[in-house]
């Protein structure tokens, strides 16, 4: 092994130790913090153990660094302190406070980083923050840099243990969030592979000797999946300087997770191209006509639109609409008397022509449907495809129209997602109103 590479393994050791966190929000979090830098450690052995030419003394001062690494993280592992609630509000407080008066030390003591202006915004684990230094990044090749002069910086990533509490919460919010298929991005776009179904072919071959017919899987279509950034802004008084920390926090908490969810189902289910397009609007879904007179909606409805669906696909699918439309279809039953809904208890969820269902604010009510109206969907919620790109960003924001007029602050919150719907033809239903 050159000498190189073990600049390079020295370096993800460090590296690792500086990601180290002070505490963990839930047991969850911590076991997964402690399985990833496990996998990270077998890795760099597995890279010496694969290695003939490697320098013996060279190889040994890995080994022995890593073997250190391992104790720190057994260490950490029985005296890592746990987050209350409490603490994550207190913190994300001291955090928004610190952010809003330019106090640097504050936030790198609860390890909220800078974040330059670029597309691509920085990487938590590539800083440190120092008493002596400031905030220093540690590049590919160099060593610990001081950040420099950092008085025009404005804008912090704050502290992924809050963020993860955040989502949390956010999850809770939101109809879609917990359902869909969540993908990580690291950066502004990915490309997916998107096959249709049965994209392999299978020969049998009846007697010995046989030809075999060539076999391939059919070309995928591959659709970019880009992310893109969602900015928030949450009105910030002088007061609030003087507030508990614990009670801003839980403000900013508050404040963000109640618009972000909101604003999660709508790419998801109703958005018009802006910059997504929800299912209601996708052009490839299957399109199910029912009477104009909503109030003449019946079981055939949904067995018709259910029955579009390939078997093997609708065993995972739901259907969604309002809390008004579900009114109306809890009095639908069927040519024998029989109610189509089933209504949720003893930990069972509630059906609809023994399907589940989610009922959502977003989508048409009773009372909106008119002709050629969507107003519900049947659908895998895991075609709906969320990349995202970790990270939330807060900055103190002045330049808004209220700020010139009436003085009024803002902070500003961002946050990067992609939304992306996955093979709609042929399995996704959507239930619409004719044109009279």
């Amino acid at each position: 092994m050159s000498s190189e590479r073990i600049v390079k393994l020295r370096a993800d050791i460090e590296r690792m130790r500086r990601m180290t966190p002070d505490g963990f929000a839930d047991e969850k979090q911590a076991a997964s913090y402690f399985q990833e830098k496990e996998e990270m450690l077998e890795e760099i052995v597995r890279t010496l153990d694969t290695v003939e030419d490697a320098m013996t003394t060279e190889a040994e001062g890995v080994k022995d660094a890593v073997k250190s690494m391992r104790e720190s993280l057994r260490h950490l592992e029985s005296g890592a302190r746990q987050l209350t609630r409490k603490d994550v509000e207190t913190e994300l407080g001291k955090a928004l406070c610190a952010a809003w008066t330019g106090d640097r030390n504050t936030l790198g003591e609860l390890k909220c980083v800078p974040n330059l202006k670029s597309e691509n915004w920085n990487n938590p684990s590539d800083f440190q923050w120092t008493r002596e230094k400031g905030f220093v990044l540690r590049k590919k090749d160099t060593p610990v840099e001081p950040m420099g002069n950092m008085a025009t910086n404005e804008q912090y990533l704050i502290n992924p243990i809050y963020e993860s509490v955040i989502m949390e919460d956010a999850a809770r919010k939101s109809v879609m969030m917990d359902l869909v298929n969540h993908i990580p991005m690291k950066g502004p776009s990915i490309w997916i592979p998107e096959r249709d179904r049965g994209g392999v072919s299978l020969k049998w071959l009846t007697q010995y000797g046989a030809k075999i017919e060539g076999s391939k899987p059919s070309a995928p279509t591959r659709k970019e999946l880009k992310a893109y950034t969602l900015a928030g802004f949450i009105p910030w008084y002088d007061e609030f300087e003087e507030d508990v920390f614990a009670d801003l926090g839980k403000l900013f908490m508050s404040e963000f997770t109640e618009s972000y969810g909101i604003e999660f189902d709508r790419q998801c289910l109703v958005a018009d191209a802006s910059p997504f397009t929800g299912i209601m609007a996708d052009g490839n879904a299957t399109r199910h006509r029912v009477d104009c007179d909503i109030k003449k909606l019946s079981y055939i409805d949904f067995r018709d639109a259910e029955i579009k669906v390939p078997a093997e696909e609708r065993k995972s699918c739901m259907w969604f609409f309002s809390e008004s439309i579900l009114n109306r279809i809890t009095n639908i039953t069927d040519d024998e008397g029989n109610p189509i809904w089933r209504r949720p208890g003893d930990s069972m969820p509630g059906l609809v022509d023994g399907y589940r269902y989610q009922e959502c604010s977003l989508l048409p009510g009773f009372a909106d449907v008119g002709e050629n109206t969507p107003f519900a969907v049947f659908m895998d919620p895991r075609r709906i495809i969320h990349g995202n790109r970790k990270g939330i960003e807060i900055k103190r924001f002045e330049g808004t129209t209220e700020s010139l007029e009436n003085g009024e602050l803002f902070m500003r919150f961002r946050k990067r997602d992609g939304f992306m719907i996955s093979r709609s033809k042929g399995n996704i239903v959507v239930m619409q109103t004719e044109a009279s």
